[in-house]
């Protein structure tokens, strides 16, 4: 078995899957097919049982191709709150966060349709500007939002 660091996580072992090859006193080796090795890490993080780890939530960052910047505008949170998830300055992630990041990876990752991601990115770009009136019409299909 081989012993795989590429995820930034130091549980990841490989049984099979790569090659060993030794140019002089080094040895090399050479993973096969590295994007589904980081798919099925990912799909395995996002639905173990457990609590997610600061590595574990930072591959999946990573693997999203995020910044600590971007990700806490999406999540409402400071760049600094992610960097503290990831190094384990706090005990944990926030519940609320890892739920999200599984659900945020889950489909990033594992789906691809992105509505969750792109809703989060408009949340985060909102002006944040205060609606002074909300007007509704109700009609034949229910009530509806109009415009003020």
């Amino acid at each position: 078995m081989h012993q795989y660091f590429g995820a930034g996580l130091d549980n990841v072992y490989l049984k099979n899957g790569y090659t060993v090859r030794k140019y002089g006193n080094e040895r090399v080796v050479s993973v096969e097919d590295v994007e589904g090795l980081h798919r099925a890490i990912a799909a395995t993080v996002i639905s173990k049982t457990s609590r997610m780890t600061g590595a574990e939530f930072r591959f999946l960052r990573i693997e999203m191709d995020l910044s600590q910047n971007m990700l806490g505008q999406m999540f409402g949170v400071s760049d600094q709150t992610i960097a503290s998830w990831e190094k384990g300055v706090t005990k944990e992630v926030s519940g609320a966060g890892e739920r999200l990041m599984r659900l945020l990876a889950e489909e990033a990752l594992l789906k691809r349709d992105a509505v969750i991601y792109k809703t989060l990115v408009k949340l985060a770009e909102l002006d944040r500007q205060i609606v002074v009136q909300m007007d509704f019409l109700e009609t034949s299909s229910g009530w509806t939002a109009q415009a003020a």
